[in-house]
């Protein structure tokens, strides 16, 4: 009967998830990855590309086999949804917590949402996790091999994730610690790991000539970092979206609601210690599965201090997701009950909730208006050229499947590469103005239209000297998109 209703669950979430996913209209960042791997050629030159992401090549790998075989961006969400659903399968049929706490599980929020309809890099780095789970407490023939290959494929897939990696590998050494292994098998476990992790890390760092180098990290440096350290729990256990705002994907609702009553800012930073202090009392019985969190937690905390802060869910969700492997290795060796298990489960109460809100929202709602790029291209007159600008470009790319003119960067391209000279473009003031005078020379045109994300207010902004040179007309626009920046407009722009 048991096995029944876990498969009764199991269709439910691969039919919800699918017909989510079948729903959700990709954005700017499931391109961008979609296009470096369509637009790489041979494998060799996807890992040189996928160096300037800050990214290990695990997803890329995956993408780049599926752009072997076909074009259709439909495949990368099969890929996606399937993943999703082999972690709901492991942890349905094979985690060691209880059927409640199973079904709870999976349909929180990073589980059913963040981590299973968006197609980046996160949900291959849980399943991975999970596999871990299975075999690193088991004695088997294969069990070192197996675990130290599963430990390679997981740190590179994230840099969160070889974070996640580095603090299992700390519980397995305090594990064969408790065996009472030699110091000379503790020692060669610890070397093995570290040797593992070092192609991760060769990945993450990228090349001199990135965008996203150390000099920019430095740059962008600021106290906010050691303030939004506090946000970080609070997205990762409350991930509830500010259900009152339209545009409510990546906000939490906590700290959305403190901008109207600001004494919430005083509460929020106990409710963030409250979390992890009752984290930390469901596992202080187990000193493993204490490191393997607390462990996480301080180089999550490092990495956001340092690099970027743990601002958006699919950041801070990989510490709900250390949360989820220790409860799964604190189950392996005590069955929740009593205190724990009612903790656990008022944590995966809240997570449900954020969950299905977000599902019903994405169905309901355009997630984005970016696949609607073929209607505003059959607007454009067939006399007349079109152009767009380097962001925009990856959804057009991905629709369109060849390469397109980005006025702001003046060349055709099908997918970008963080290199430093990006940067010197995005930061030039005028760089419309600048773009659209250099192909008017260079083509003896007159005038030319533009498929943006930018809204007239917005690309004021960005290029105030734009409006003064030319005569910029808003013709169309896509918009009421969940993510705000994934609207799109049509402009004609003339000489004045």
């Amino acid at each position: 009967m048991k096995k029944k209703i876990l498969w009764l669950v199991f269709a439910c979430y691969v039919g919800l998830s699918g017909y989510t996913i079948s729903h959700h209209e990709l954005w700017g960042d499931e391109v961008h990855s979609w296009n470096i791997c369509k637009g790489s050629g041979p494998y060799t030159v996807l890992l040189a590309n996928s160096r300037y992401e800050g990214h290990p090549p695990a997803w890329y790998t995956i993408l780049w086999t599926i752009t072997r075989f076909t074009h259709k961006t439909d495949y990368m969400q099969v890929a996606q949804w399937t993943i999703a659903c082999a972690v709901v399968f492991l942890i349905l049929f094979y985690s060691p917590f209880p059927t409640v706490t199973k079904i709870l599980l999976s349909f929180g929020y990073y589980f059913l949402y963040e981590y299973a309809v968006l197609s980046r890099n996160y949900a291959i780095g849980v399943l991975l996790a999970c596999c871990i789970c299975l075999i690193i407490r088991k004695e088997f023939r294969y069990q070192p091999i197996l675990y130290y290959l599963l430990l390679f494929c997981l740190s590179n897939t994230h840099l969160l994730a070889l974070l996640l990696a580095g603090s299992l590998h700390l519980y397995y050494l305090l594990w064969k610690w408790e065996q009472k292994r030699t110091t000379r098998v503790i020692l060669f476990h610890t070397l093995t790991g570290t040797l593992i992790f070092l192609p991760a890390l060769y990945f993450i760092f990228p090349p001199s000539d990135s965008q996203l180098n150390m000099q920019y990290w430095q740059a962008n440096w600021n106290f906010h970092h050691i303030k939004e350290l506090v946000q970080a729990p609070l997205r990762a256990f409350l991930p509830m979206p500010a259900w009152w705002n339209y545009n409510s994907w990546n906000t939490e609702f906590l700290l959305e609601a403190k901008i109207h009553h600001p004494f919430i800012k005083f509460i929020n930073p106990l409710i963030a210690f409250s979390l992890l202090a009752l984290v930390f009392f469901i596992f202080r019985k187990n000193k493993k599965c204490l490191a393997l969190f607390t462990g996480n937690t301080i180089l999550s905390f490092i990495i956001a201090l340092v690099f970027f802060p743990l601002t958006t869910a699919r950041y801070a969700g990989y510490i709900y997701i250390s949360f989820v492997v220790t409860a799964w290795l604190y189950s392996d060796e005590t069955p929740l009950a009593g205190n724990n298990r009612r903790l656990i489960h008022m944590l995966l109460i809240l997570q449900l909730i954020a969950g299905l809100f977000a599902v019903v929202k994405d169905i309901r709602l355009p997630f984005s208006n970016l696949p609607t790029v073929n209607e505003l291209i059959k607007e454009v007159p067939a006399n007349e050229r079109w152009v767009t600008d380097y962001w925009t470009m990856n959804t057009i790319v991905a629709v369109t499947d060849r390469p397109v003119y980005c006025i702001d960067l003046e060349k055709e391209i099908s997918f970008i590469l963080w290199k430093r000279q990006l940067t010197v473009r995005q930061t030039t003031p005028d760089r419309y103005t600048s773009g659209l005078h250099h192909l008017f020379q260079k083509d003896e045109m007159s005038s030319v239209y533009m498929i943006t994300q930018n809204a007239p207010d917005l690309l004021s902004e960005i290029d105030p000297q734009l409006s003064v040179s030319f005569h910029v007309a808003l013709i169309d626009k896509r918009e009421g998109a969940i993510d705000r920046g994934s609207n799109l407009y049509l402009y004609r722009i003339t000489k004045n």
